[in-house]
Formats: C-alpha cells, sequence, structure tokens
C-alpha cells in the first residue's frame, strides 16, 4: 500500500474493488498509526456528508453514487459481508426470499433474515429495517448463493422459501397473506426434486398446511399431491391438526375436517 493513500481514499475507493463494507477493525488493519479519535473524527465527518452509513456497531457501508439519493443501501448488497463479520449463520429468507424469486404480491417493509443466532436483534438504521428470525438448525444443504452487485448472498431455496412462511405465519402478516405469496413461487417449487432431509427439519403440521394451501386454496391439485406423496416416501404420519394453529377450540366438530391433510379447517382464507 502506498504511503500516501488516506484512510478516506481507501474507503473511498473500496466500490472499485467491488466492496462497500467495512468494519473499523479492518480500516485499523490497513492503517494501524491510526488513532481512534482521528477514525471517530473522520466516520462521523463521512456519516454527515452521506457518503457512508452505519448498518451496526462499528461496521459501516459506503454508499455507491447509484444509491446516493436514497441515502442508504439496500440490505442485499451487504448482508452476506456484515453477518460474516458478526460470525452468524444465515439466510435470506420468508418474504424477502419470495420477493428475490418474484413473488411480489406485497414487497416487505423490513429485510427478513433468518439466523442461528439467539443474541442478534433486529434494528432499523436509516429507514432501513433489518429483521432477524432465529433457527437453530440451519442447514447448508437448502440454501442457495446468489449474486448481488457487491457481493453473493444466501438465499432459502424455494421450497425451504414456502414451508418458513408457513411455520413462521404468524409474525409476518397471517396465513392469508402468506397463502398469496406462496401462489406466487408456486412456478419455482420442485417438490419431486426436493430432499427428503429437508421436510425432516419441519413440523407435521407446517406440511400439512403447506400441502393443504397448495391444493384446496390455491388449486394446485398435481403439486399438492406431489407433497402428498413426498412425505409418504419419508415415512411421516399426519396428525390432526387445525389449519391455524392459533385459532384452537375445544369443540373441533363444528369444524369442516379435511381428511387428506387431517386439519380441521377453523379459518377461511381469501386469495387475491
Amino acid at each position: 500500500m502506498k504511503k500516501n493513500l488516506s484512510v478516506r481514499n481507501w474507503i473511498e475507493d473500496l466500490p472499485k474493488r467491488g466492496r462497500i463494507a467495512f468494519s473499523i477493525d479492518d480500516v485499523k488493519n490497513q492503517f494501524p498509526n491510526i488513532s481512534k479519535r482521528a477514525l471517530q473524527s473522520l466516520m462521523n465527518r463521512l456519516v454527515s456528508k452521506g457518503q457512508v452509513c452505519s448498518v451496526w456497531k462499528n461496521y459501516y457501508v459506503v454508499i455507491p453514487a447509484e444509491y446516493a439519493l436514497r441515502g442508504a443501501v439496500p440490505p442485499i448488497e451487504y448482508i452476506d459481508n456484515l453477518m460474516n463479520y458478526l460470525g452468524h449463520k444465515y439466510y435470506i429468507g420468508l418474504l424477502s426470499a419470495a420477493a428475490l424469486y418474484g413473488s411480489s404480491h406485497q414487497q416487505p417493509q423490513s429485510f427478513m433474515i433468518i439466523s442461528n443466532s439467539e443474541n442478534i436483534k433486529s434494528k432499523v438504521n436509516h429507514n432501513v429495517s433489518l429483521r432477524f428470525f432465529i433457527k437453530s438448525n440451519i442447514s447448508d444443504d437448502f440454501i442457495q448463493r446468489k449474486n448481488a452487485s457487491y457481493g453473493e448472498i444466501n438465499i432459502s431455496d424455494p421450497v425451504m422459501t414456502a414451508l418458513d412462511l408457513i411455520m413462521y405465519e404468524n409474525r409476518i402478516g397471517g396465513l392469508e397473506r402468506v397463502a398469496s405469496v406462496i401462489d406466487g413461487l408456486v412456478d419455482e417449487l420442485k417438490i419431486n426434486d426436493s430432499s427428503s432431509a429437508l421436510w425432516t427439519l419441519y413440523p407435521i403440521p407446517v406440511i400439512q398446511r403447506f400441502g393443504y394451501i397448495i391444493e384446496i386454496i390455491l388449486g394446485y391439485s398435481e403439486l399438492g399431491e406431489a407433497i402428498y406423496q413426498r412425505i409418504c416416501m419419508i415415512n411421516k404420519c399426519f396428525r390432526k391438526s387445525y389449519l391455524d394453529p392459533r385459532l384452537k377450540q375445544k369443540k373441533i366438530d363444528k369444524y369442516p375436517y379435511n381428511s387428506k391433510w387431517k386439519l380441521y379447517i377453523n379459518t377461511t382464507l381469501e386469495v387475491d
């Protein structure tokens, strides 16, 4: 590195090298003689001028020209670097993953990330909301690597995205919204090509609701049958449950019962 290269030049040149995210430690490694006070003063100036933004404690993102008017960078451009910096496994999931696959029924207001860390908290910076969901067992087998403008990202494959949508439905707008989003994912769902191991990661009632929504609510009978046969192949047994687990009632006989999916239909779903 040239001796006359300033910290500011180094930061501003990051996008030219295909990178926009950096930590305070990255700067210190490049410029070990810079004082803490001088570095903090520089970062404050760059933030105030809209040249960088702080997205996490001691972690910053250069704002490229294409995002200058917005004054913030979409998380898809730095989430991989951030999660590596924090040392947590992750993938982009739920409504954010569905949107990236083309299911844009409703654009999510938050960028949704599933992580294995219980200590990471959702936060909002510069009108950008990072929303974290915790899953202790994250398997790389069902995560796809895709390109972003400044690097790569982890994203759940379409089938795992759909199953996650069902599992976390009570935190992302309910089953009706989830059904609409899954409808936009249908062309991406390759059930017969999915791994048996994937289905073992989810509670059976989640799979039952998924199959019922696909086959009955959305009307994709062949796809619903493929889900049913997939579960039969791995010897999973359905058990009586509710379509909406939040509306459990003691008098279950008053609800219609779907014998194939073994669900009491205790709610009505209307999909646009």
